[in-house]
C-alpha cells in the first residue's frame, strides 16, 4: 500500500479487504484506470532539456487462478470510470430521443423554406437573398458520447473511437488471452501494429480505405489496456512468445504493471458498506483527469509538441538520472534473459508514467516530486520481482517445474517416494519430457527438498525420490 498515492489507499485497501482478494489487483487496475483518464492531456518530460515525452497510458495485467476474484476486483476498481461513461451514454439517448421528436419539425421547417426561396426567385430576387431563406437551417447532428472504455472492438473501429476521443481509451479485456491470441492470429499483422503504436501514446496514425473514400488520421494514438489471465495459460503463452515468432516483438513485455501474486489461504468473510468516502475521492480524482486542463496543474507547452508536460523537481530529476544510468547498464550486460531486458527496458516510459500519475493522484501542482518519483521506483523493484515469475516459466522452466513438484507433494496428488518416470506418466504441463523432470528433481535434490538413492530392480538402477517435508 505504501507504493501508492494516498488518495488511492483506502480505495484499494476497501476494495481488497471486501473481495478477499491480494491487493495487487485493485492496485494495478486502480493506477491503469487514472493513466487512462489522464490519456494524452498531460505527459512528462524525463529529461531537463530533451523533449522526449511520456504519456501516462499503461498496460496492466492481473495473473490469477479462475474463482479468485480478478474479475470482480477489476469491476469494482473500475466502476468510477464507468459511471461517468454510462452518464454520457444517458446524455447521447436523451438527445438522440430529443433529436427524433424534433426531426418532424424540422421537415416541416425545410419545407417552409424551400417555399419561401421558390417565391423569392419568382419575384426575381438573386440567390443571395433566396440563400437567406435557408440561414438558421443546420446539421442538428447529436455528438457521440465520449468514451474512456471499450471491450471487443476492431482496430478499425478503435481507431474511429480515437478519432473521436483524441485523449485514449482503455482496452478492458477480461480474458487477457483472447486479445493476445487474437493479435497473434495469421492476418492480424496491422492490428498488432497499431496496438504496439497505441503504447507509445504519442505516435500518428492514419487508415487509407478505399471503400471509405477517405483517411482517418490519428494525430496521436493512445491505448491503454487491462485484463486478467490464468497462470497457466500465461505460462504457454509466454513459452511461445520468449522462443520467437510473433511474441518477439515485444507486445507481452509493454505490460509494465504485470502481477502474479500468491493468494493468501486465509479466508474471512467481510460482509460491510463499501467505503463511500475512498469511492468519492477517487471518483473526484478520475473526473478531474477526464476532463483535466493542463494549466490547472501548471503544465507547460512549447513548440517541439502540441501536448502539454511537466518536468521533474531539480532532486526528482537528479533522481531519474541515476535510476535511468543504473537501468541503462543493466541492459548492456549481457546477464539477463532477453525477454527479462525486453522487460525491464520498458520501465524507461514505467517509471515516469508512475511518477506523473502518483504526482497528480496527491494534487501535485507543477514539477513532478522526488517523493511521486520514489514511489514510482519503489513499485517497479516489486513489479520486476512479479515479471522473473511470469518469464520464469520460458527463462527458468526447471524452476517451474520444481515448483510445481513441491505444490503437488504438498496436496497429496503425488505420493512420495516415486520416480522420475512416474512424474513423467502424469503428463502434468512443464513435467511431461524426461529433460524436463530431471532439470526439476535435480533442482529439488540440490535445495535439500527431495532425497534420491537408488534402488536395484534387477536390470538398470532406478532412483527413488523421498520427500524432506519442511
Amino acid at each position: 500500500m505504501d507504493y501508492l498515492p494516498s488518495g488511492l489507499r483506502p480505495f484499494v485497501e476497501d476494495i481488497t479487504e471486501r473481495m478477499q482478494c491480494p491487493p495487487d489487483y485493485a492496485a494495478v487496475t486502480t493506477i491503469a484506470m487514472m493513466g487512462a483518464a489522464i490519456g494524452t492531456k498531460v505527459g512528462i518530460r524525463p529529461k531537463l532539456r530533451d523533449n522526449w515525452i511520456v504519456i501516462p497510458n499503461i498496460w496492466a495485467a492481473v495473473v490469477g487462478k479462475s474463482g479468485f476474484m480478478k474479475s470482480p476486483t477489476m469491476s469494482a476498481c473500475l466502476a468510477p470510470l464507468k459511471a461517468l461513461q454510462a452518464l454520457e451514454f444517458e446524455r447521447f439517448a436523451q438527445a438522440s430521443k430529443d433529436a427524433e421528436d424534433l426531426a418532424e419539425i424540422a421537415k416541416l421547417e425545410t419545407q417552409v423554406m424551400k417555399s419561401k426561396a421558390r417565391k423569392l426567385i419568382k419575384e426575381g430576387k438573386s440567390r443571395q437573398d433566396a440563400a437567406k431563406a435557408f440561414e438558421g437551417s443546420g446539421d442538428d447532428a447529436v455528438p457521440p458520447p465520449r468514451r474512456w472504455i471499450t471491450n471487443n472492438a476492431s482496430y478499425e473501429a478503435l481507431g474511429e473511437l480515437l478519432v473521436e476521443n483524441p485523449g485514449g481509451i482503455l482496452v478492458e479485456s477480461d480474458e487477457l488471452i483472447g486479445l493476445l491470441k487474437q493479435l497473434d492470429a495469421s492476418g492480424q499483422e496491422v492490428a498488432r501494429s497499431f496496438y504496439l503504436t497505441g503504447y507509445d501514446g504519442t505516435s500518428s496514425y492514419t487508415f487509407d480505405r478505399i471503400l471509405r473514400g477517405k483517411g482517418i488520421h490519428i494525430p496521436a494514438v493512445c491505448i491503454s489496456i487491462l485484463g486478467g489471465i490464468q497462470p497457466g495459460v500465461l505460462a504457454s503463452y509466454v513459452r511461445q512468445a520468449v522462443s520467437g515468432g510473433a511474441g518477439a516483438d515485444g507486445l507481452l513485455q509493454r505490460f509494465g504493471l504485470l502481477v502474479y501474486p500468491d493468494v493468501d489461504p486465509h479466508w474471512e468473510d467481510i460482509d460491510r458498506y463499501p467505503n463511500r468516502t475512498a469511492r468519492n475521492t477517487v471518483s473526484e480524482l478520475v473526473g478531474k483527469f477526464t476532463h483535466l486542463e493542463p494549466s490547472e496543474i501548471g503544465a507547460e507547452s512549447d513548440d517541439f509538441c502540441t501536448t502539454p508536460f511537466l518536468r521533474f523537481a531539480p532532486d526528482a530529476q537528479e533522481l531519474f538520472t541515476e535510476w535511468r544510468t543504473k537501468l541503462e547498464g543493466r541492459l548492456r550486460t549481457g546477464d539477463e534473459h532477453p525477454a527479462i531486458e525486453s522487460h525491464l527496458s520498458k520501465y524507461r516510459k514505467l517509471i515516469p508514467a508512475l511518477a506523473l500519475v502518483n504526482h497528480l493522484c496527491e494534487g501535485g501542482y507543477g514539477p513532478v516530486t522526488a517523493e511521486s518519483l520514489e514511489r514510482a521506483l519503489a513499485l517497479s523493484e516489486y513489479l520486476e520481482s512479479h515479471a522473473r515469475r511470469v518469464y520464469s516459466s520460458a527463462t527458468n522452466p526447471a524452476m517451474e517445474a520444481a515448483r510445481a513438484i513441491l505444490k503437488r507433494l504438498e496436496k497429496g496428488s503425488l505420493a512420495a517416494p516415486f520416480t522420475a518416470r512416474d512424474l513423467q506418466r502424469k503428463g502434468w504441463a512443464g513435467l511431461d519430457t524426461s529433460d524436463a523432470v530431471q532439470g526439476a528433481v535435480t533442482l529439488l535434490v540440490e535445495y535439500g527438498h527431495i532425497v534420491g538413492h537408488d534402488e536395484e530392480t534387477g536390470g538398470r538402477p532406478s532412483t527413488i525420490y523421498e520427500w524432506r517435508r519442511a
